[in-house]
C-alpha cells in the first residue's frame, strides 16, 4: 500500500478538525468514515437536539464533493427524491429533471417521517447506486454516501423503517450526550453563530478514490475470519435472538473493519477493529425477543463479544 502514511495523515487531520467543532465519542468519527470508505450508508438515531444534522453537514463540508439534503416530511413524493421527466413544449420531448439523490453525499433528515412509498424509492438508489425512472436507468457518481437521521422518541407522523430498508444502511449509530466540559464549548461555538464550517484542507475526489482501493488491500488473517464466523454462529444459536444477522452482514463486518484499520494507519486488521465495528454494523440487523430498542441490541452484541476468545494474530 503506497503512501499509506500520507493518506492516514489526511484523514486523521480531518477527524481532528471535526472534533474541534463537534463533540462526540472519538469512535463516532472513525465509524462514520469507516462506513464511508466501505462504500456503505449510515443511519444516525438519537433524540432531538444532539446535533445529528449538524454532524452530517460538517462531514459533507470536509470533502470536496457535491452535497444535497432531503427534509423528511409525510408529503414527500418518490419523484421529489429521484426526479421526474417534464414535458418541454419547445422540443416536444420530455426532459429529465434529476432529484436530490444525484449527488455524492446525501443527507436525509428525519427519514422516518417519509412515507413507506417514498422510502422505497431509496431502495434501488442505496443498494445499486442507480435509479430507474420512466424505464431509463441513471447511474450515480462515485462516491455516493447517504447519511440519514431519525428521532427514536417521536411516534406521531412517523413511519419506522422496515427491515429491508434498514439493511440498506451499513451502520446505525447514536451520538449520545456531550460531556459536561463539552457543553460550555458548544455554547461558545454555536450560541449566536450560524452553522458554517471551513476546513483547512478538504478530502478530494482523488484522495477518496485512492482510499477506496487501498482499503481493499488491507490484510485479514484467517484466524480473524474464523473469529467472526464463530461470533455469527453464537448469534444464530442464541435463544434470545429472534432474527440473527445475514451473510451480507458478515461481509460488511470485514469491509468496515478493513476501513477502520486503514484509518488507524495499519495494513492489516486486528481484533480491536472487529470489536469496534461489530455492534454498529449488526445492532439494526438483529431482533431480540424481548426488546425492539436498537440500543439494547448494541449492548447485547457487546456482551456476545465477550463469549468468544480473541485470537492472537
Amino acid at each position: 500500500m503506497k503512501n499509506l502514511m500520507e493518506k492516514y495523515e489526511k484523514f486523521n487531520s480531518l477527524i481532528n478538525q471535526i472534533r474541534k467543532v463537534f463533540f462526540a465519542r472519538e469512535d463516532v468519527f472513525y465509524l462514520i468514515f469507516s462506513c464511508f470508505l466501505a462504500k456503505g450508508h449510515i443511519l444516525i438515531e438519537d433524540v432531538p437536539g444532539v446535533g445529528k444534522t449538524t454532524l452530517a453537514k460538517i462531514i459533507s463540508s470536509s470533502m470536496d464533493l457535491k452535497f444535497k439534503r432531503i427534509q423528511g416530511t409525510p408529503d414527500l413524493l418518490p419523484t421529489d427524491i429521484t426526479g421526474l421527466s417534464i414535458y418541454n413544449p419547445k422540443t416536444m420531448e420530455f426532459d429529465f429533471k434529476p432529484g436530490p439523490v444525484f449527488t455524492n453525499i446525501l443527507l436525509i433528515d428525519e427519514i422516518n417521517r417519509i412515507t413507506p412509498k417514498s422510502q422505497s424509492a431509496l431502495l434501488e438508489v442505496m443498494e445499486e447506486m442507480q435509479a430507474t425512472i420512466d424505464g431509463k436507468t441513471y447511474v450515480f457518481p462515485i462516491p455516493f454516501f447517504v447519511i440519514a437521521t431519525e428521532n427514536p422518541i417521536e411516534m406521531a407522523g412517523s413511519y419506522p423503517l422496515v427491515e429491508a430498508q434498514l439493511d440498506r444502511f451499513l451502520m446505525k449509530i447514536s451520538l449520545g450526550y456531550p460531556k459536561k466540559e463539552e457543553l460550555k464549548k458548544i455554547v461558545d461555538i454555536y450560541l449566536w453563530k450560524r452553522e458554517s464550517f471551513v476546513f483547512e484542507e478538504k478530502l478530494t475526489l482523488d484522495d477518496i478514490i485512492s482510499a477506496f482501493e487501498e482499503v481493499k488491500k488491507v490484510f485479514i488473517d484467517e484466524k480473524l475470519k474464523d473469529y467472526v464466523v464463530d461470533l455469527f454462529e453464537v448469534l444464530h444459536s442464541d435463544g434470545n435472538i429472534y432474527l440473527p444477522p445475514s451473510p451480507r452482514a458478515l461481509l460488511h463486518i470485514f469491509r468496515t473493519a478493513s476501513a477502520y484499520a486503514y484509518l488507524n494507519n495499519r495494513e492489516y486488521v486486528i481484533p480491536d477493529d472487529i470489536k469496534s465495528v461489530f455492534p454498529a454494523v449488526l445492532a439494526h440487523r438483529i431482533i431480540l425477543k424481548n426488546s425492539t430498542d436498537f440500543r439494547d441490541n448494541f449492548n447485547y452484541l457487546n456482551l456476545i463479544l465477550t463469549k468468544i476468545n480473541i485470537p492472537k494474530v
